[in-house]
């Protein structure tokens, strides 16, 4: 299971060993897919973006995300970047968590999906708040059924009301606890 904040960031390098920009933001599709990452460095004129499809992605590692070539990074343009973790039109971070029957739980800190291409958001981590992170800990929440019954809107995610006795703590400053 892989975590988004753990690889923002991240070097991309080729199989030759050059760098090919830095991991700057997750790309996903109208189903909350990973569709691929967008890097650092914009296209001339700021309208694109260069990105990497998640396919064409070697090797995702602890330290670095290498792809095969140079030729995997793509131009998408603004219009095509609809949903990202931290840009685009629908961003995902932050987003507010509630149950169908109206109770906030939290609100989206960081997501998990698999390594698998195409892979859906399997589970989010969700915060109450810097403080409340410190002392009670951030909470899991996995979606075992996957997004089927969850609805992912522009503005919140809608869970079933069931979700609210799964949700696990994971204390904040225990990292060994994600590996």
């Amino acid at each position: 299971m892989l975590q988004i904040q753990k690889l923002l960031g991240l070097p991309v390098l080729t199989m030759k060993g050059t760098k090919a920009g830095t991991v700057k933001d997750f790309w996903f599709d109208e189903f909350w897919s990973v569709s691929g990452i967008v890097l650092d460095k914009r296209s001339w004129g700021r309208k694109a973006y260069k990105a990497v499809r998640w396919k064409d992605i070697a090797v995702c590692g602890e330290d670095a995300l290498i792809i095969r070539d140079k030729k995997a990074v793509v131009t998408i343009d603004k219009s095509q970047f609809l949903r990202g973790f931290l840009g685009g039109a629908v961003r995902l971070k932050d987003i507010p968590v509630y149950t169908v029957e109206g109770q906030e739980l939290g609100r989206v800190s960081d997501v998990y999906f698999k390594e698998t291409e195409g892979t859906p958001v399997i589970g989010c981590e969700l915060t109450d708040g810097f403080l409340t992170d410190v002392l009670e800990g951030r909470r899991r929440l996995l979606m075992p059924d996957g997004l089927g019954q969850v609805t992912m809107g522009e503005n919140a995610i809608l869970v079933p009301a069931s979700y609210e006795r799964v949700l696990a703590k994971d204390h904040f400053f225990d990292s060994e606890s994600d590996r």
